[in-house]
């Protein structure tokens, strides 16, 4: 199963590669480097495109139920851990972490809900036909 190994591996690599075009997108945005921050956000969807297609070769996408009470369950244990994550960064210091941490997991809540917004109304979506 070497191919599925360099699968996962690539599929790692490439959502890696997602949050690092991103970054150095917004910092070349900061510095007035518009056409490079364009470009840069580019490659980032690229890498983005590329991820999807290996999650969906690897069988990490199921049918749309599945999908979402996987990520749900996905988020729920996200909210958690940015909140421990916090407090450790604030314990040692790390406030501006500790900060961050705390605005993703208020991200991370928002997912959680919109998750549960979808879950419902594709249940009723299903209940009517």
């Amino acid at each position: 199963m070497q191919t599925v190994e360099i699968m996962e591996q690539t599929f790692d690599s490439e959502s890696n590669d997602i949050a690092l075009y991103l970054a150095m997108s917004r910092k070349a945005e900061e510095e007035g480097h518009h056409e490079i921050a364009s470009y840069l956000l580019n490659v980032a969807v690229d890498e983005a495109q590329h991820a999807a297609a290996f999650a969906a070769l690897l069988g990490k996408v199921k049918d749309t139920r599945t999908n979402l009470v996987n990520m749900l369950a996905s988020e729920v244990k996200a909210e958690k851990d940015k909140w421990k994550a916090s407090k450790i960064a604030s314990t040692e210091g790390h406030e501006e972490a500790s900060q961050f941490f705390e605005k993703s997991m208020q991200d991370e809540r928002k997912h959680k809900d919109g998750l549960k917004r979808v879950l419902s109304k594709l249940g009723k979506g299903l209940n009517q036909e």
